[in-house]
């Protein structure tokens, strides 16, 4: 049984906003990330050092969200697809699952398929033993991960399995410099992949 507990990582990286830039996207205060390992929809390590880009795109979803999550991967590869071959190839994308109770490497690799996309997709290993690790990574990212528990099972937002709970989360991409650090946000909300490309391309060129 999965140990609840009102989980909640209450970090808005929006909060550390600061003025006039030439992003469109929410512009966030640089902050170097710390080094984290976990594992991708084929149950290999993933490690953050692994990926050698100028800018990576980060995106947090989980498998049972439903549309808004789906909408989020479209958009992250609609706005990767606007770049030039020569700009993707300096731009790596990943996302990260708000809901590692649920996403093994196996449900992230079939959520990869019924999405057309390739990206890595990561979760942890061993849930009981890596929760911790999760919630820093949230953390180090300003996503906000909220686990309610349902007064009776139901099919919650969810065709694939029953669920006894609900993950609310901020449904979000993280831009990244070349340096590491979290550079501009930009919420599923306000998305526009015309000016996302274009944050992509103005950190390309830092």
């Amino acid at each position: 049984m999965r140990t609840l507990g009102g989980l909640i990582v209450p970090l808005f990286l929006v909060s550390g906003c600061i003025g006039e830039t030439d992003f469109y996207g929410n512009t966030l205060e640089p902050k170097p990330l710390i080094e984290f390992e976990l594992v991708d929809q084929n149950n290999e390590r993933y490690n953050l050092s692994d990926i050698d880009a100028e800018v990576i795109m980060v995106g947090f979803i989980h498998t049972s969200c439903g549309e808004e999550c789906d909408g989020l991967t479209a958009s992250m590869k609609q706005a990767y697809d606007l770049l030039s071959s020569q700009e993707q190839g300096g731009v790596s994308l990943l996302s990260i699952t708000t809901d590692p109770w649920h996403d093994d490497s196996s449900r992230l690799y079939h959520y990869m398929l019924n999405n057309s996309v390739e990206w890595p997709h990561l979760t942890v290993y061993d849930i009981n033993s890596e929760l911790g690790m999760m919630e820093s990574v949230w953390n180090q990212f300003g996503t906000a991960v909220e686990v309610i528990a349902n007064e009776s099972q139901s099919m919650a937002r969810c065709s694939i399995h029953l669920m006894d709970y609900t993950v609310n989360h901020t449904v979000h991409v993280i831009l990244i410099d070349e340096d590491r650090t979290t550079r501009v946000q930009w919420l599923y909300s306000d998305w526009d992949s015309e000016e996302v490309a274009a944050d992509i391309r103005r950190l390309s060129s830092e």
